[in-house]
């Protein structure tokens, strides 16, 4: 597949050159011709004073010649529609040519030495059955305990409630003797 991949990007790439040139031309003179349609609307819309003058008469801003700000805006933006395009259209081609996952294929980087190629992807292999099985046996130590599962225990939260609770009272104890040592305890006899 890739073999045939590359013969066809190589036959296609001297046609692409010129397909591309024509494409951006063909997208900048849609996105300007769309632009100055726009402008033109809008001027006899919002600014009906100004629709029938021409030049310096009208500010740089709305003016529609090929030059001016609005069109060259919309030729640019019709040309990032084409190139959008063909990113996106390359995009689902590559997919389409590289349909296998990366666990289906041997690893592209190697030492040279075809039998250490082998030693370490079945190292690999071990080790990710090793950390799968470590997974599945702390799932299961999981599921024995009642409110595990939900992030945490209700001892737990219970014992968080009672930290806040005291932590209050030990501040309002605080409070209370700073009070008393300023004020006295209020009993005078």
């Amino acid at each position: 597949m890739a073999s045939l991949k590359k013969k066809m990007m190589r036959t296609a790439g001297d046609m692409l050159g010129g397909y591309l040139d024509s494409a951006l031309k063909l997208g900048g003179k849609v996105g300007q011709a769309g632009a100055t349609a726009a402008l033109d609307y809008g001027m006899k819309k919002f600014a009906p004073n100004l629709a029938g003058k021409t030049g310096k008469e009208i500010p740089k801003f709305l003016r529609n010649s090929p030059a001016s700000t609005i069109p060259k805006a919309g030729k640019m933006l019709g040309q990032g529609a084409v190139l959008a395009a063909g990113l996106g259209a390359a995009s689902m081609i590559d997919d389409v040519f590289d349909q296998q996952s990366n666990y289906s294929q041997p690893m592209s980087s190697g030492t040279g030495d075809r039998a250490m190629d082998n030693f370490l992807m079945s190292q690999q292999l071990q080790n990710q059955k090793f950390m799968n099985d470590m997974a599945l046996v702390q799932a299961r130590a999981e599921s024995r305990i009642p409110g595990a599962q939900l992030g945490g225990s209700l001892r737990d939260a219970a014992e968080a409630e009672r930290l806040l609770t005291e932590s209050g009272e030990v501040t309002n104890r605080e409070v209370l003797q700073v009070a008393r040592s300023l004020y006295g305890t209020g009993l005078r006899a």
